[in-house]
């Protein structure tokens, strides 16, 4: 059998917007990444095609598989969260399909490079550094000629538990999220950047210092502040279909967080706490009347793994 590559990546949780120049078309954010949902990528090099996975990825890996001139590659995807959900999963597995191909060629990788010849990291440089390293990233400005550049780079308490909920509701924009930044006028715009790179330093702080009231706090200002600068498209400060459930946890002391578009949200508690704070969250989601699935998930500090077989 012919050798095989094996690639395994997180979720990506974004964390908002700490920047934002619409005139230069500048945006800086912020994100965590997780242990799960993971992304399991297997790769071999084949006379025939194999795209082995959800129906939602199979256009996907094909563009990419062309994008980098691998047709002669089959690939078979293991493990995937749903796709437009918030947690990142084009750019991860993207990134990862394109590490399995350099491996097979026996080609240096660098993600950063990938990530420009497959066109991500467009508006946010999180997801693409976050599989290079894993942990907490703020990028420094997207888009880059040179590619994401970190601001800030940190690990994750390991200690902290990510909440992540997963309701049943519609999905983000995905490939029409560009036309719909386009379409973009926010209400007070000043007032909403102020807030949200206070919210950046605050959030930043509190992972460094393994704060977690002061991380959350932070959260709540950097989500404040973006979801101002987006109320217009989204309804609100959280999209409108996901502000009931946002606002009850608020009324227990929760900060919930909407990861991108959503319908993704998640909190960041800890080890002791997070049984007790996903229960909270479940009958949150029962007395909304919606469905949501919750995963408690590790930071992880790493980014992508790699591995041969056969």
């Amino acid at each position: 059998m012919p050798g095989r590559v094996v690639v395994e990546a997180g979720s990506r949780l974004h964390a908002g917007f700490y920047m934002v120049d619409a005139s230069k078309g500048l945006w800086g954010s912020a994100g965590f990444y997780i242990a799960s949902p993971r992304l399991v990528v297997e790769a071999w090099e084949c006379g025939g095609e194999v795209l082995d996975a959800p129906g939602e990825y199979r256009g996907l890996i094909a563009e990419v598989l062309q994008a980098l001139g691998a047709q002669g590659v089959c690939v078979r995807l293991h493990e995937a969260p749903p796709r437009h959900v918030g947690l990142g999963s084009t750019t991860q597995a993207s990134l990862a399909i394109a590490a399995a191909v350099a491996e097979l060629r026996g080609e240096a990788f660098n993600p950063l490079e990938a990530a420009r010849r497959l066109g991500r990291a467009k508006v946010s440089g999180v997801g693409t550094l976050l599989f290079k390293h894993g942990g907490f990233v703020a990028d420094a400005g997207s888009p880059d000629p040179r590619g994401p550049r970190p601001l800030v780079r940190l690990s994750v308490p390991g200690w902290w538990r990510f909440i992540v909920l997963l309701p049943k509701a519609p999905r983000g924009p995905g490939e029409a999220e560009e036309e719909a930044r386009r379409l973009l006028e926010p209400r007070d715009p000043g007032r909403a950047g102020d807030i949200m790179a206070r919210g950046l330093v605050r959030l930043a702080s509190g992972v460094a210092r393994e704060d977690l009231g002061a991380a959350l706090e932070g959260l709540r200002l950097i989500q404040l502040g973006t979801g101002m600068y987006f109320s217009r498209l989204q309804g609100g400060v959280y999209r409108g279909d996901l502000a009931r459930i946002v606002d009850e946890a608020s009324r227990n002391g929760m900060v919930l967080a909407q990861s991108s578009w959503g319908p993704t949200l998640y909190t960041i508690t800890s080890v002791e706490d997070a049984a007790g704070d996903a229960r909270l969250l479940k009958s949150i989601c029962v007395e909304a009347g919606l469905e949501c699935r919750l995963v408690v998930a590790e930071p992880r500090n790493a980014g992508y793994k790699l591995r041969k077989t056969g």
